[in-house]
């Protein structure tokens, strides 16, 4: 059995989704991949990389959880709240992104671990949403993410293109069913690339 942990906010929990144990993409990967597989939803709602963030990932009990069930595969997508004005350093960013990426991969497993740079971040009402910023998200954290799986030569999964509008996600953040499939069908796709 092959364990993936599936590590983010609440675009990986499935906030705005009627059933998330069902409907977020972690479930629906599960389906995706079959028996041989066990995938495990570690998302945290308003979740941030940066240790000192308004929600810090690594303050959760999911972060702690996630380490403690030693998975093969850890799948990363976290950046999309580091773009509140309040949470974004570009240096503190890095730093604690990469430190995290390391908890992973010092883990006894020695899982496969995958970066994803997330989706990008609509505007649907020519403001933002939840205080969270598309440019620094470009401009900052998607490549701070490239650059940090170039480094330690990691995989990475950018998600950039996957959505070119807010039509799957009514506030232009989160992903509504289509939206959430169309995401774990990107990350299965990737998965089992040769």
């Amino acid at each position: 059995m092959i364990r993936i942990a599936c590590i983010g906010d609440s675009i990986t929990w499935g906030f705005t989704l009627l059933n998330p144990g069902k409907q977020s993409y972690p479930a629906l990967l599960a389906e995706m991949l079959g028996a041989d597989y066990t995938v495990r939803n570690f998302g945290f709602n308003d979740a941030a990389a940066r240790f000192d963030a308004d929600t810090p990932y690594v303050k959760k009990r999911v972060y702690r959880r996630s380490l403690e069930w030693n998975p093969d595969i850890v799948i990363i997508m976290l950046g999309t709240n580091d773009t509140k004005h309040r949470n974004w350093d570009p240096e503190i960013f890095r730093r604690d992104y990469s430190n995290l990426v390391d908890s992973y991969l010092q883990l006894p497993s020695k899982p496969r671990v995958i970066l994803v740079a997330p989706i990008r971040i609509f505007l649907p009402l020519k403001m933002p949403i939840l205080g969270l910023y598309p440019d620094i998200l470009e401009t900052g954290v998607r490549p701070a993410i490239l650059e940090i799986s170039a480094e330690k030569g990691l995989e990475v999964l950018d998600l950039k293109d996957l959505f070119t509008d807010s039509g799957y996600m009514m506030d232009g953040v989160h992903p509504q069913r289509k939206g959430a499939r169309m995401l774990a069908e990107a990350i299965f796709t990737f998965l089992n690339r040769e």
